[in-house]
């Protein structure tokens, strides 16, 4: 987890994003080479590889979370709320991907009718999207009380949030602060 904050914004933005994108190049490349005799499993391998960017994400929320909600540089902050909404986000995102890279074959199975009912999808939907932004908006939090080592109040970062929220543009403007604020606090 500490490899995380160490590590700089364009590496991070390559484990996240470039794993991301080269697993859709190498899909794009099979599918249109294959032709019609397109195979089923690969495409399915590939699915599952993309959990990895996914968990690489979280990891670093939580690294940065954990780590500036801790530390010495600020008061400390409760963390059990973080930790719940962080599994619980992680865990709904994984099944609102499995789902919906299966989605096209479990429907030609199930002769066009909804295998998983929609209102189900759309609960977990917003689960995983509300505990996310309360995930980002702890480790916006955390990140700002470390840099100005005293309590806030949410209008101070709001921007860090922003830029969370927005993560493969704020990951650019965050991780070097992040990046100097583990430099201090190592010290």
């Amino acid at each position: 987890m500490n490899t995380l904050l160490r590590m700089k914004h364009w590496q991070i933005f390559l484990l996240v994003v470039g794993t991301a994108i080269i697993l859709q190049m190498i899909q794009n490349i099979w599918y249109f080479s294959a032709g019609d005799a397109y195979p089923l499993p690969p495409q399915n391998i590939l699915g599952l590889v993309l959990v990895v960017p996914l968990l690489i994400y979280f990891a670093w929320i939580a690294a940065v979370g954990l780590r500036f909600s801790r530390s010495t540089l600020s008061p400390s902050m409760k963390i059990g709320r973080f930790r719940t909404s962080l599994w619980i986000s992680c865990i709904s995102h994984i099944l609102l991907l499995v789902y919906f890279w299966y989605y096209p074959r479990y429907l030609a199975q199930a002769g066009e009718e909804e295998v998983v009912p929609v209102s189900v999808i759309t609960i977990l939907v917003f689960v995983a999207l509300l505990t996310l932004f309360y995930c980002l908006s702890f480790l916006a939090k955390a990140v700002v009380q470390a840099e100005r080592s005293n309590k806030i109040v949410s209008a101070e970062y709001f921007s860090e949030f922003i830029m969370a929220l927005m993560f493969p543009i704020g990951i650019w403007f965050l991780q070097p602060r992040i990046n100097r604020l583990e430099k201090e606090a190592a010290v």
